[in-house]
């Protein structure tokens, strides 16, 4: 089979690559660029991963990479004769979300609208948020706050994660297995991470001890509201939801169709993790 990967320079686009390549597949891949007619042709499989993950992109930068260039590469691929195209979307995907999510949540539907009766069928995977090597954003800051000396937050507000391996393997599993035009999967590792169990594999990670949980909550509560005010955070960047708001994701019928399990969980891949801190 061969296999086109867009995005194939990022976080989850290059380990998507390797674990391909690694089962023998013939495989291209781009960068945020749409593929030429050249990559397409013969193309069986197309993994679109590119997008546009930054919270403080413009609104207008959210729509064109998450929305209007997601349905470009798919009508190109459409014209192409590819046979799947599979959509990397978030599990946050919604029509109440904020730009990320509304954008994602918008090509989905957009997707299973236009290939409906297309002998392209599309399949559109949520995962979770994503930690493993490479990992940036939150993941990135929280680990240096912890390193630095952060005390340890209270328990609460789990949510569901997915490790990078898992999630590329998962993708794998569509190779050989079909769910279905249209079908929507959150990808999770079943796990309930809080910010406590994350500070925790941190610690561990680092060669510290668990540390001790010196601020109440209300001091944790009162210095996201700070940081906000100095940040201009709106209520959808608002840092003590998105410390200690409950997010957390059923991942069941993934396993079920794909027939697949994660093997990873955050604390076993931490050092990895760590190790990449500078």
């Amino acid at each position: 089979m061969r296999c086109l990967v867009t995005g194939g320079t990022g976080f989850i686009g290059s380990e998507l690559c390797r674990q391909l390549q690694s089962r023998g597949l013939e495989i291209s891949s781009t960068g945020r660029e749409a593929p030429s007619p050249d990559q397409l042709a013969s193309t069986q499989l197309l993994y679109h991963c590119a997008g546009v993950a930054h919270q403080s992109a413009s609104l207008a930068d959210h729509k064109q990479g998450n929305y209007l260039a997601v349905l470009d590469v798919a009508e190109r691929a459409a014209a192409a004769g590819v046979g799947r195209f599979v959509f990397i979307s978030t599990v946050k995907a919604s029509a109440e979300g904020g730009p990320y999510a509304y954008w994602k949540w918008r090509a989905e539907q957009e997707l299973s609208q236009r290939y409906r009766n297309s002998a392209m069928s599309v399949v559109c995977l949520r995962p979770a948020l994503v930690y493993g090597a490479g990992a940036r954003a939150n993941l990135n800051s929280l680990m240096r706050a912890v390193r630095r000396g952060m005390p340890m937050p209270p328990a609460g507000g789990a949510r569901s994660m997915v490790g990078l391996p898992d999630l590329c393997d998962a993708l794998c599993q569509l190779l050989d297995i079909d769910p279905g035009h249209g079908t929507v999967l959150n990808i999770t590792d079943g796990e309930a991470y809080d910010l406590r169990r994350i500070y925790l594999a941190i610690r561990r990670g680092l060669g510290k001890t668990p540390g001790r949980a010196w601020l109440p909550g209300w001091c944790w509560r009162l210095a996201c509201g700070v940081l906000d005010l100095v940040r201009g955070n709106s209520a959808e960047q608002a840092s003590y939801r998105k410390l200690f708001a409950p997010e957390q994701f059923s991942g069941g019928e993934a396993r079920r169709l794909l027939q697949w399990q994660a093997r990873d969980t955050l604390e076993n891949l931490m050092p990895a993790m760590l190790a990449e801190l500078d």
